[in-house]
């Protein structure tokens, strides 16, 4: 499942012309398209482990490869964002988005060892789903807002 999401990744930063975080930065059009490229699959990870139905210990490892596959897209968003030039009025959001990805990625692993149903859980209401931060990343970029997350408040 990793090397799907870092093949998409790698594909995806190819496909938008994008450039390296060592090259000339992309203007806001390519940027705004970069992102968009980069947060569909840990969108989808984020998604996919949030409709799950509540874990029982007979579904628990399938709920904590959920919690994996959210961590290792989330670990690839923030990579791609790392590797990118970004345009300047652009970069303060997207760093600040960056560590909070590191975050995200770092509860989601937690939530992916946990040993038992109630350490699951404890660790699943640790992972902050959504941030203000993406909204921030839009708008430089020139983005209409984003999709609300359904229960999840943004930290």
């Amino acid at each position: 499942m990793k090397r799907r999401f870092v093949a998409a990744a790698v594909l995806v930063l190819a496909l938008a012309g994008c450039t390296s975080a060592d090259g000339p930065a992309m203007t806001v059009e390519q940027a705004g398209a970069t992102y968009l490229e980069l947060s569909t699959a840990s969108n989808a990870a984020r998604e996919a482990w949030m409709r799950a139905p509540a874990p029982t210990t007979a579904t628990l490892a399938q709920h904590k490869q959920l919690a994996e596959e959210a961590a290792e897209a989330t670990a690839t968003f923030s990579q791609g964002l790392r590797d990118n030039h970004w345009p300047d009025e652009a970069q303060p959001a997207i760093s600040a988005l960056d560590d909070a990805l590191q975050e995200r990625e770092a509860a989601y692993k937690r939530v992916a060892t946990a040993g038992n149903v109630a350490d699951y859980l404890a660790a699943a209401s640790e992972v902050p789903v959504t941030t203000s931060l993406t909204g921030d990343v839009r708008k430089a970029l020139g983005l209409p807002e984003g999709a609300v997350v359904t229960g999840a408040t943004p930290r």
